[in-house]
């Protein structure tokens, strides 16, 4: 995989020799009959002597445990290198690396035990310096081995209406039990920081306590919005976008700043709202274990891929379920759907909905304070998405039309707007 300067950001998907996608079957009989998929990017033979298993594929220890190896798509010792740098990549994999070790005795979460994990290295002594030749080792690439458990990602074509329901109910359950989670104090002091999307400053002026309140959280999004907008003239977004603070951003920070202290829910009974959570990031089918029985009934084995995970406070807390679409809730708490192709039906739209209502109706039946999150978190939620959501892109418009959305939102709630 390359971008289009014929930058390397990572390996394409491995195909078979009659160029078919390799659909992750028989790959320690394809190596040893010298058509392994991999065999233009990785020496499958070093992976199986590390860890005696196979690139996505589950084989039995001579202690007859079923493992699955999960190896790095991109190697950051291939020349051209152009993909995430390595305070972000180590980052992502310590992080997911703490989770499965955090829930490892968690049996409302499940997650797969994690045996090894290995963090990528850098084998040139300048890291700053390109690479000049095609590695010939698996240094450059993160590797991690589980316990495997039954089940696969992406059934949700297999499955009967009912068993879809079935499936939704599991994944409401399995996120009610994430969101009632109480994280570990030191966990969430640990990881709440590094983990939190661009822009922030490396510290903040006040401490991450053992309970959150909401003078932190007001001075996390102030801190943001102060780390993401500078001073007029200076520099905003990536460095290689060549953006600079224009007078309507400078303009749009005033607005956020003084909305904030407006934006977040006051009252004795609003702790649950600033608790910290733990988020998986990326929560769906995709990134499920799920065995499907002989009557055709689903069950969650396994909930993996946490590198985008993060800890916010409850108010954040997101409840999508992605499937073929997304199932979600709008800022009144009710059932919606996204990411919906161009050329969907009313038919088929209205089954989503249905689903995305079953979904929900599961979510907080377990977890009542998560739909008052949603609620008394609107313009909170509104915010953090849509700083997360920026590329960097047309920061004067995006940030001009974000202080509007403050004005307008100060002078409905009665506080009263500047310029």
């Amino acid at each position: 995989m390359s971008s289009g300067s014929g930058r390397y950001i990572g390996d394409e998907w491995p195909t078979l020799s009659d160029g078919r996608e390799y659909d992750v079957q028989q790959l320690l009989a394809l190596v040893r009959d010298g058509n392994s998929p991999f065999k233009k990017t990785v020496d499958m033979n070093l992976v199986i002597r590390e860890v005696e298993a196979a690139v996505g594929l589950h084989c039995k220890l001579s202690d007859q445990r079923e493992i699955l190896v999960r190896l790095g798509r991109s190697d950051v010792n291939m020349p051209n290198y152009d993909g995430f740098d390595m305070d972000f990549l180590l980052g992502d994999i310590k992080f997911e690396t703490a989770v499965y070790k955090l829930l490892e005795l968690n049996s409302e979460v499940p997650v797969s035990r994690l045996l090894y994990s290995r963090l990528p290295v850098i084998q040139r002594t300048d890291h700053r310096a390109a690479a000049v030749a095609v590695p010939t080792d698996l240094a450059g690439r993160r590797l991690m081995v589980f316990e495997k458990v039954d089940g696969r990602d992406n059934v949700w074509g297999c499955l009967s209406p009912e068993g879809k329901r079935n499936l939704l109910a599991q994944a409401a359950r399995i996120r009610t039990s994430l969101f009632n989670f109480i994280v570990p104090a030191d966990f969430a002091a640990t990881w709440f920081l590094p983990r939190t999307f661009k822009f922030m400053p490396k510290e903040l002026p006040l401490p991450f306590t053992t309970n959150p309140t909401r003078e932190f959280w007001t001075v996390v999004f102030q801190s943001k919005i102060e780390a993401t907008i500078g001073e007029e003239g200076q520099m905003i977004g990536w460095e290689s976008d060549n953006n600079i603070v224009g007078p309507e951003a400078s303009k749009a920070k005033q607005s956020l700043l003084r909305f904030i202290p407006h934006m977040l829910p006051t009252g004795a009974d609003t702790e649950w709202l600033y608790r910290p959570v733990l988020e998986h990031g990326d929560y769906g089918i995709h990134n499920m274990s799920i065995a499907v029985g002989a009557t055709g009934e689903p069950l969650i084995t396994s909930l993996y891929d946490w590198e985008t995970g993060s800890i916010v406070p409850g108010l954040l807390a997101d409840p999508e379920m992605a499937v073929p679409v997304d199932l979600t809730a709008d800022e009144n708490g009710q059932p919606r759907i996204t990411r919906v192709g161009s050329d969907a039906t009313t038919e088929y739209c209205n089954e989503y909905l249905e689903y995305a209502d079953h979904y929900l109706t599961s979510l907080y039946k377990g977890a009542p304070d998560f739909k008052r999150c949603i609620v008394a978190g609107r313009d909170a939620r509104y915010l953090w998405s849509a700083l997360k959501n920026w590329r960097g892109d047309e920061p004067e418009d995006f940030f001009g039309s974000l202080g509007a959305w403050a004005d307008r939102r100060m002078l409905e709630i009665g506080a009263g707007s500047h310029g």
